[in-house]
């Protein structure tokens, strides 16, 4: 196809098209006056506009060629077909108001921007997205194909062009950048492909990427996807809900506070703040036993003290004259005596 696309014949047939279907060879047979000064300006508009139309022809040319060489193809495709990224980016999309805004758009005037899947590595007859999760849903949502571009895609150029789309278009907020860069570190992507899909290529973006995954890492998925993607709380904010976090007690449970009605009426933003401030909240003080043990003058100079499953033994050294430093001797060996007497206790 690409090599009949800008042959003479079609160009001569092109000028005919805008010459109204005449031979514009022909119009130099005839003798005709010497155009005026205003038909001289006539003329020369009309020159530039052809070689307008003319110059536009060849660009859209060029991109027909490069997609052909890429063996992309501009289709219709039915949403059914098409199964969402292996990595998810977005998180719940579907109940925020700029994707019903998006749905009510392309009901009016249809879909602007096609989506960009590849062939299902998997099942024949099937696609994958790479990027336009939020304009599938929309077709899916009103029952009406998606204008796609289908291209062939590696695992790595397809979440690269993923969060490519995303860096281009509506930015991804911190923690769903954060979640992103998790579920492609978990998939065993490296660094830099992660930094190159988040638009971070630079050297300080690997150091950005750690970053990220600290985060994940410290909280719970089940909290994050609770509270969801808060797109106006950045990095300060979600690193003082994992600080708060890390001194919960093992016993406190956020469960109930998220499977509440309240919870659920909050915006994603205020669910954050709601979340730094539960892990905040004063806990129960818990009992608390303490014994002392006396030296031989009746002194007390070893304290113990009993709290949960922590247990504090404190030396007063002015009282027992090195017994700490011949204690802390003995340690080892008393431990692995302990042990050899009770291995068989279970």
């Amino acid at each position: 196809m690409g090599t009949h696309m800008n042959t003479p014949s079609d160009r001569s047939k092109r000028m005919k098209a805008l010459f109204g279907g005449i031979d514009p060879s022909s119009l130099e047979q005839a003798p005709s006056p010497a155009p005026t000064e205003q038909e001289k300006r006539v003329g020369a508009g009309a020159i530039k506009s052809v070689q307008g139309a003319f110059s536009a022809i060849e660009q859209e040319n060029d991109k027909l060629r490069v997609a052909l060489a890429q063996g992309e193809r501009l289709v219709d495709l039915d949403p059914d077909l098409i199964e969402a990224s292996f990595v998810r980016d977005r998180m719940d999309f579907e109940n925020d108001a700029e994707f019903q805004s998006l749905v009510d758009s392309i009901r009016e005037t249809g879909q602007q921007v096609p989506v960009l899947v590849r062939p299902h590595p998997a099942h024949s007859g099937r696609y994958q997205l790479a990027y336009g999760h939020r304009r599938w849903r929309a077709a899916k949502t009103l029952l009406m194909p998606v204008k796609a571009l289908i291209r062939q895609l590696s695992d790595d150029a397809l979440v690269i062009a993923q969060g490519k789309e995303n860096t281009e278009r509506k930015s991804l907020s911190f923690i769903e950048q954060a979640m992103f860069a998790q579920t492609l570190k978990d998939r065993g992507f490296d660094r830099q492909t992660i930094a190159n899909a988040l638009g971070r290529g630079e050297k300080k973006g690997l150091a950005y990427i750690s970053m990220l995954t600290a985060v994940t890492g410290a909280l719970p998925a089940s909290l994050i996807h609770a509270i969801g993607p808060a797109p106006s709380s950045g990095r300060p904010r979600w690193e003082q809900l994992v600080a708060r976090y890390a001194e919960l007690p093992s016993e406190r449970s956020f469960d109930a506070m998220i499977a509440s009605e309240a919870w659920k009426a909050l915006e994603s933003d205020q669910r954050l703040l709601k979340a730094i401030s539960f892990f905040s909240a004063p806990t129960k003080k818990r009992e608390s036993l303490t014994d002392s043990i006396a030296n031989a003058k009746g002194q007390a100079c070893i304290t113990v003290q009993r709290s949960g499953s922590h247990i504090r033994i404190a030396l007063d050294n002015r009282k027992s004259h090195g017994f700490a430093d011949w204690l802390v001797g003995q340690l080892p060996e008393m431990l692995k005596k302990f042990e050899r007497e009770t291995e068989n206790d279970d």
